[in-house]
């Protein structure tokens, strides 16, 4: 998804998200887009909340669920409850209770300021993610 196409999908879904998942958080690409930081493009839209709003979007969202088999757990993270959905304005992953080498992912609510999505991105450790925190530390140290 392009910047324009993540700011759009954040605009339709905020309403659902407090509605339904508060509280709720954004990280990965996207919101980093949202934070400002040049990047081409999001997979998708990653939230993080607790089981019980996971839950309520389930329901909320069940016609746009993605068939087939959940997401395997990546390295050392595990959901209680992970879902992922295509919305008609962009592909969305909700995380349940996200743990994180085994401990419960505590994210400030909304999209968090840069200095938490660089603790994360850094906590998370894959390539991918640090490759991000490198182009979010250059971000900031651009001004």
């Amino acid at each position: 998804m392009t910047p324009g196409e993540v700011e759009a999908l954040v605009q339709r879904l905020a309403p659902d998200l407090d509605a339904f998942a508060a509280p709720w958080s954004l990280i990965g690409s996207g919101a980093l887009i949202l934070l400002g930081v040049p990047l081409e493009d999001a997979a998708d839209l990653d939230v993080v909340t607790g089981v019980d709003g996971a839950q309520r979007l389930r329901a909320a969202w069940s016609g746009w669920l993605e068939a087939g088999e959940a997401k395997a757990p990546d390295g050392p993270f595990r959901s209680a409850d992970f879902a992922r959905y295509l919305t008609p304005w962009g592909p969305v992953e909700v995380m349940g209770g996200l743990k994180v080498r085994g401990r419960l992912l505590d994210v400030p609510v909304g999209v968090p300021p840069a200095a938490e999505q660089l603790r994360i991105l850094k906590l998370f450790g894959r390539p991918k993610d640090l490759d991000k925190a490198a182009r979010l530390e250059a971000w900031l140290a651009a001004g």
